[in-house]
């Protein structure tokens, strides 16, 4: 038999990799929602992604402010949301006479700022798990090319998954547990 060099080991390492399941990390959400209203409303959507396979917390100690009506200036009646950058703080301002529930304003306003496809856990699960490493809503080859471009480097974002600096089989490990052919 002929031995296997460093890439064809990467490369049996990668098949049995894909070919395993993991359970995926852990996602933090960072909002902090302004008032109890807001707390209850975040929370039950935060709720509704949550998953054995993909946990989603809530971290209210930091993130965008979400808030219920406006201090700066009147909402369009047609609007249910708007985005308003005050310093160093990013707000999220919801029209309380908007034409949408406030909850399904919350989710609809949320699904654009966590770049989301829909407001559900699979959505959540590819864009939140960290596999989705062009943003496009789904976990493929074109990933793993990604992630493969920058196989060995140090100090990359592009494909550290577990995000120690360096992208290496750890990382590829994370891929393979999230990615469904």
């Amino acid at each position: 038999m002929k031995p296997v060099g460093p890439a064809g080991r990467r490369l049996m390492l990668l098949a049995t990799l894909l070919c395993a399941s993991a359970p995926a990390n852990a996602a933090t959400l960072k909002f902090r929602p302004q008032g109890a209203e807001m707390l209850r409303l975040l929370q039950a959507a935060v709720a509704t992604l949550n998953t054995k396979d993909l946990p989603v917390t809530l971290d209210t100690a930091s993130g965008p402010i979400l808030t219920l009506g406006s201090t700066s200036a009147p909402f369009n009646p047609d609007v249910a949301a708007r985005v308003v950058v005050v310093g160093s703080d990013r707000r999220i301002e919801f029209n309380p006479q908007g034409p949408l529930p406030l909850a399904d304003a919350l989710r609809a306003e949320l699904t654009r700022e966590l770049g989301l496809t829909e407001w559900t856990s699979a959505a959540a699960r590819t864009r939140l798990s960290g596999a989705d490493l062009n943003g496009d809503g789904k976990i493929d080859l074109t990933d793993l090319a990604l992630l493969m471009n920058n196989y060995g480097k140090t100090d990359t974002t592009v494909g550290d998954l577990n995000q120690d600096r360096k992208v290496d089989d750890a990382d590829l490990r994370l891929f393979s547990s999230q990615y469904r052919p």
